[in-house]
């Protein structure tokens, strides 16, 4: 009896004489509760990955609705400046978050330089050694009614310096002797970093290193600086930089043109960035709920095919999106006089859609922008500038995020248990599947094992009782004969 496999690993001559076939065994299969088992397990699985995956759609859109909280947690949601001048040729102004709103007027009288000499050109190429060696020094001083000190730096040259090298000697002091150095046309230009009126003296050990470098007393052409001088709001102000950022708190004026003609340069609050970020933390709330109801949704009960949502009757999303309803539309205050409504952030419709009104935001920020601020999020800090507390509109609705989304070592929040819990089933699930499969692949080649030798011993039978037949026949042909 030849025998073929099949892709089973059974014979297609299986049932050649006992009619026990492969589809048999499959069937008898079928109907162990390994079997039975097994498809439940494998159903288990392909239902708890759908919901790991939705509860893996809600953490992404609940971390994004994060982020977009966190946004109103920020100084520069609320309090950032647009900044304007009448003329920007003259001077501009900007301002932190920390800076008041405010109109004021300018007259840039003089602008501040730095004190700067230009020795005069060297006739070496610029890489090629210049052969002397000495002590190269720099002296800046400052003298004035408020403020009177010098620094001196020595700057070692040896014979194998060329101006390139001594250029990089002296910047490498400039830190500490306030002086830079630069090339032009191989001029060497020593200039000092910090504008004012400060004086800068050359000298060396040696009259041939300053020959060399072309500093020399008679070589050199000496500019000294001179501090800003400008009329603010009708005070005359005088400081050593035309950056000029502690006349006002947190504002910077940038000078840059002498010009008697007054300037008018201005701060307002920017509520542009505290409405999108409103509008955009209301869009990302809505579109989650959104998700959440789709997932939770029991469809009709009533109708034979009904459809559920993937995680209808979890109690931890349930739970989210009370909370969540809740909290976007809080009456908390925060210390202040407003609220969730106040603020034009209402439910609009029965499905909890919430909506924003900018009109309404916008009066109450035009207001008082720091109530508004205070609202949605303040902070306590301790002497040591580390946060102890924090409050709010946002502070709260993030405390709540934060508690599904937590995923540290020492803080899993609820949706890395839940998912941690889904992984831990499904390996579970998929032991139990492994072991149902042994134990029906053993069952399998039992009953392949059984009916094969039934097979055979029926082949057999059937053999001998045509061996059988045929000795009675020639025998009864015999006596005939």
């Amino acid at each position: 009896m030849a025998s073929v496999t099949t892709t089973d690993g059974i014979s297609t001559t299986l049932g050649q004489y006992s009619g026990i076939t492969a589809s048999t065994i499959e069937s008898l299969l079928q109907a162990d509760t390994s079997y039975t088992a097994r498809t439940k397990a494998q159903t288990q699985i392909t239902t708890i990955k759908s919901q790991q995956t939705a509860w893996g759609d809600v953490k992404s859109r609940l971390a994004n609705f994060l982020t977009d909280i966190q946004a109103l947690e920020s100084d520069d949601a609320f309090k950032t400046k647009v900044a304007t001048t009448s003329d920007s040729s003259i001077a501009t102004i900007s301002g932190t978050s920390d800076a008041d709103e405010g109109t004021h007027s300018l007259v840039v009288n003089q602008l501040a330089t730095n004190t700067k000499v230009v020795g005069s050109q060297v006739s070496t190429d610029k890489d090629t050694a210049l052969g002397i060696s000495g002590t190269l020094t720099l002296k800046s001083s400052t003298s004035s009614t408020d403020d009177s000190s010098s620094t001196s730096v020595d700057i070692a040259i040896s014979d194998t310096d060329s101006l390139d090298d001594v250029v990089d000697k002296i910047n490498a002091q400039t830190k500490t002797s306030g002086v830079k150095a630069s090339l032009v046309d191989n001029h060497l230009v020593l200039a000092e970093k910090d504008a004012g009126a400060k004086t800068l003296a050359v000298s060396a050990d040696s009259d041939s290193v300053l020959s060399s470098l072309g500093i020399s007393s008679d070589e050199t052409t000496t500019t000294t600086g001179q501090a800003a001088k400008f009329e603010l709001d009708g005070v005359s102000v005088e400081r050593n930089t035309n950056s000029v950022s502690d006349a006002i708190d947190g504002v910077t004026i940038n000078l840059a043109k002498v010009s008697s003609d007054n300037v008018t340069l201005s701060l307002t609050n920017d509520t542009s960035k505290a409405v999108s970020a409103v509008k955009t933390l209301v869009s990302q709330y809505n579109s989650l709920m959104s998700l959440i109801s789709d997932d939770l949704d029991v469809g009709d009960p009533s109708s034979s095919d009904n459809t559920q949502g993937t995680l209808v009757g979890d109690s931890e999303l349930t739970r989210l999106q009370s909370q969540l309803s809740s909290l976007m539309t809080s009456a908390s205050t925060n210390g202040t006089t407003l609220n969730a409504s106040k603020l034009g952030i209402t439910i609009t419709d029965n499905d909890g859609t919430v909506g924003f009104d900018e009109d309404t935001f916008k009066k109450q920020l035009a207001s008082d922008p720091d109530a508004v601020k205070n609202f949605f999020y303040q902070s306590t800090k301790s002497v040591t500038g580390t946060t102890t507390s924090e409050s709010g509109y946002a502070a709260t609705l993030g405390t709540l995020a934060n508690s599904y989304l937590s995923d540290t070592s020492a803080n899993k929040g609820v949706i890395a248990v839940k998912l941690a819990g889904y992984t831990s089933t499904i390996s579970n699930l998929n032991d139990q599947i492994d072991k149902f499969t042994s134990a029906l692949e053993a069952k399998k080649d039992h009953y392949v094992d059984i009916y094969t030798r039934l097979d055979t011993a029926m082949m057999k039978a059937e053999t001998q009782l045509s061996y059988v037949t045929s000795l009675t026949s020639s025998s009864s042909s015999s006596s005939n004969s």
